[in-house]
């Protein structure tokens, strides 16, 4: 039984944090994360460990899928990520999971740095924007390449789907061969890796080693919805079978697992469940594992674009994927784009991925209402358009924020993808605005870009395409 009263991040608890002159203890947890529900059950339900807390720390538990604002902010390292914070937000101590025997030592450390602690006067420097600038990235994906067993960097091995997204793009814009032999060894390597579930379907999140083995067993809505249309993309290009029995495995876990037929959307995830996944089909549907039924608007917009992708193969998808943005237009358009029910959180993100989804919806049907959707949707993004020096923050400037949520960020990949539609918005309604915006937003990247490394694949694309 949980002894801890967790409160939620905001306003409140951060002053009670002042008022009580204690430090705050943040945990960032997933619904998914096995580590998560171990440090539950055996740290904080410690009779010894919650009474300590208590006396001391104000404790606010954030869900990193309803709150990725935050957990972008303070995770360190992965999940559980355990913060404790000074008043103003700034971290004085943090570590990932933490056992029952050292827990009370690692508090006692943290308390102490906590006393030490002085808030910096430092201003945080503006980058101004510059012009868009041509990157060798293509170079840095190849050094980041795993010529041994496919897929990019060594271990914990992720499938980096951004990656595998330059290197389609590039094969989809004519013949190259060095891009197509890294993007098939990574996409065979991956599909035939114990990281792929070849019974029930699906792609576990990652894989603690290097060749693809041992996996950490949750599946997720957003990795998978996007593999998916990475394995179809990739079967029209080189018509290799093999990609689209990928692609039906994923559907078929997605549609089994994760879909809510009543109303017509995509649970979340599914919990990290080791001996469920490794049981043959027929006796898995005895005991499912936890599945985190929230309906989140990014994520289910990212589905219906794969199954629009589907939908070229099998037309059946093309009404599902128009059902979940029935569904997303009648839910989640509140005064802006809400993240999710629970969360009533305006996101970047869900405004990016919703405004991309309705866009494709048009081209797909060319039936105006969702055009007229589309630009509604770009209205509510303008709310977090930098005015000044371009680009598109994460999150709303609001009084009430607290700690780093103080600092807007303008994500890469967001306001790539922001600007790539924008484009296409540009052009459906003969709006140069839109365009402005979109090359606006790529300058205000520029300046940081060398720093993401390969990961600048998404923003070598955008550059390209705004070019044409």
């Amino acid at each position: 039984m949980e002894r801890l009263n967790w409160l939620e991040w905001g306003k409140d608890a951060f002053t009670r944090a002042k008022n009580e002159k204690k430090p705050i203890l943040l945990d960032i947890s997933a619904v998914w994360c096995h580590w998560c529900h171990t440090m539950e059950r055996l740290t904080y339900s410690n009779p010894e460990i919650s009474d300590f807390i208590k006396k001391n720390f104000i404790p606010i538990k954030v869900d990193t899928d309803k709150r990725p604002d935050i957990n972008d902010r303070y995770n360190v390292g992965g999940w559980p990520s355990t913060v404790i914070l000074a008043h103003d937000g700034e971290v004085v101590s943090a570590a990932t999971y933490v056992p029952p025997q050292h827990m009370i030592r690692f508090l006692e450390h943290a308390l102490e740095s906590f006393k030490k602690y002085k808030p910096s006067r430092e201003k945080k420097l503006v980058q101004k924007p510059a012009k868009v600038v041509d990157l060798d990235v293509f170079e840095l994906v190849k050094q980041f390449y795993d010529p041994a067993d496919g897929g990019f960097g060594l271990e914990p091995k992720f499938p980096n789907i951004d990656i595998l997204d330059f290197l389609l793009w590039r094969c989809m814009r004519g013949k190259d061969l060095v891009a197509q032999k890294m993007l098939e060894h990574s996409l065979k390597a991956m599909s035939n890796g114990e990281i792929f579930d070849r019974v029930g379907g699906g792609f576990f999140r990652y894989a603690t080693m290097r060749n693809w083995s041992i996996p950490h067993f949750e599946k997720m809505l957003e990795d998978n919805a996007r593999l998916l249309a990475v394995y179809l993309h990739a079967y029209k290009l080189f018509k290799r079978h093999e990609y689209l029995t990928v692609a039906n495995k994923i559907l078929f876990f997605l549609f089994t697992m994760l879909y809510d037929h009543k109303d017509g959307v995509f649970y979340a995830s599914q919990d990290a469940d080791e001996e469920y996944c490794k049981l043959p089909l027929e006796k898995r549907f005895v005991k499912l594992p936890a599945i985190d039924k929230t309906i989140y608007t990014d994520m289910n917009a990212q589905t219906a674009l794969s199954l629009f992708v589907a939908a070229e193969l099998d037309k059946g998808y093309e009404k599902v994927a128009l059902n979940i943005l029935e569904h997303l237009y009648k839910n989640a358009m509140k005064g802006g784009i809400i993240h999710s029910k629970e969360t009533q959180a305006y996101l970047l993100r869900d405004h990016v991925f919703l405004l991309g989804a309705f866009v494709h919806a048009f081209n797909v049907t060319q039936k105006l209402e969702w055009k007229v959707r589309a630009e509604l949707v770009a209205k509510a993004l303008e709310r977090f358009y930098d005015k000044k020096y371009g680009g598109f923050f994460d999150i709303l400037s609001t009084k009430d924020s607290v700690g780093r949520l103080k600092q807007r960020k303008k994500p890469m990949y967001e306001n790539c993808a922001a600007a790539l539609i924008l484009k296409e918005l540009a052009r459906i309604t003969k709006n140069a605005k839109y365009e402005k915006m979109a090359l606006k937003s790529l300058e205000a990247l520029t300046p940081g870009i060398q720093n993401y490394g390969p990961y600048a694949c998404t923003y070598a694309i955008a550059v390209s395409e705004l070019r044409k």
